[in-house]
């Protein structure tokens, strides 16, 4: 079927992988390949879809369990959660959002004063479950990508950084390092092209430097977009393993805006191939859970479903203040106050559902958790991660 055209969907999945891709292409040009090329392949094509080893592992989700912690869910306005209200007992790891970058040091850096108090009851948990382990996560989207690019540029600042994290982590008690460095190489962040290679240099230098006494890992995004920017086969022999952000796939920054969900299997299963094309091992990845929903305000109430067209994101939470995102918190609330029945997608994985007339979410429950894990470890996948585990308050 040479010169058959096939789904936009594929070639958009197909493009994605050649942009991260280190195979050698043969003379056909990229979008020519991803158009023509596949059973029956025209001569001169020699490009195949990455395929992923055979997984046999039934459970293998189930060996690591990540849950992140959001230093300011202490001053929500509604919904507060403190370390304390963290049940340990669901989790192998806790990863404390955020220490962030001194600009001017490139040393490590608390994100406001009292966080020593909340890294204290944090570490404190583990007196409820001896083999728990506590990471500081670094960075985070407020943070951007300059002062990482910036810290990584050279081999001094880079030691400067390493040497304060060792420090810090001895200091406070944290096992380990969770480097979110959002992102490299991408200019609308403050990055550069010199990025990718400099984060490869950074965890090196940064393993090298503890030894193998602490943890060492990387959240990457779920997308190609900021993806490419990660040199995933050169990052893997220095960390142990990275958490996947496969959320916040959509949302009311889409241009056309249509209400579609955040989190679904059919892209988080394409977002893998790009590490299955770079040869990352399945049992280093850690797949992400969100706690928490985007919403969109429907142009029309009569179509809900998703891909309908919306206005923009939906109302603000009371307790979340955030326009176009809702906590599982909030949205559990809006179900029982007005008797929903949200309407389950399972090929997605999603639920979904919609209120006041024109207000619409997609979210995770308990329900899709399952479809997700099961999906995991139909992939051999190490783990999974949550962000955030103060979004949801029956987590208590």
């Amino acid at each position: 079927m040479a010169g058959a055209m096939i789904p936009r969907h594929y070639l958009s999945v197909v493009l994605a992988l050649l942009q991260v891709s280190t195979y050698v292409l043969s003379d056909c040009a990229a979008r020519k390949m991803a158009e023509h090329c596949g059973i029956g392949c025209q001569s001169n094509c020699h490009f195949e879809l990455p395929k992923m080893a055979a997984c046999t592992s039934s459970d293998s989700s189930s060996n690591r369990s990540v849950a992140y912690y959001e230093s300011w869910a202490t001053v929500r306005p509604c919904d507060v959660f403190k370390p304390t209200d963290i049940d340990p007992s669901n989790w192998t790891h806790i990863n404390f959002a955020f220490a962030i970058l001194d600009n001017s040091t490139h040393k490590i850096a608390l994100s406001a004063s009292n966080d020593t108090e909340l890294y204290n009851q944090t570490i404190a948990l583990k007196s409820k479950k001896k083999d728990l382990k506590v990471y500081i996560a670094v960075g985070g989207w407020g943070v951007g990508g300059k002062p990482f690019s910036d810290m990584a540029s050279s081999s001094s600042s880079r030691k400067a950084f390493i040497d304060s994290a060792a420090e810090f982590m001895d200091k406070y008690g944290f096992d380990g390092i969770d480097i979110d460095w959002e992102y490299p190489a991408a200019t609308d962040r403050g990055g550069k092209q010199a990025d990718t290679n400099n984060l490869v240099s950074l965890l090196k230098e940064l393993k090298d430097k503890l030894k193998g006494k602490k943890g060492i890992t990387v959240t990457i995004p779920g997308g190609s977009y900021y993806m490419k920017g990660f040199d995933l086969k050169g990052m893997e022999p220095h960390i142990d393993w990275v958490n996947i952000m496969s959320y916040d796939l959509h949302g009311s920054w889409d241009t056309p805006k249509l209400a579609q969900p955040h989190t679904n299997l059919t892209e988080i299963d394409s977002s893998l191939d790009l590490l299955w094309s770079a040869g990352f091992p399945a049992s280093k990845v850690t797949l992400g859970l969100a706690y928490y929903g985007h919403t969109f305000t429907l142009s029309n109430s009569s179509c809900s479903k998703p891909g309908c067209e919306a206005t923009g994101p939906g109302k603000k939470g009371e307790c979340s203040g955030e326009a176009g995102t809702l906590i599982n918190s909030e949205i559990k609330r809006i179900i029982s106050d007005r008797k929903l029945k949200p309407v389950l997608d399972k090929t997605a994985g999603i639920k979904y559902m919609t209120w006041d007339n024109n207000q619409w979410v997609s979210y995770d429950d308990e329900e899709t958790f399952k479809l997700k894990k099961d999906f995991a470890n139909s992939k051999c996948l190490g783990g999974t991660m949550a962000w955030a585990v103060d979004m949801d308050s029956s987590s208590k």
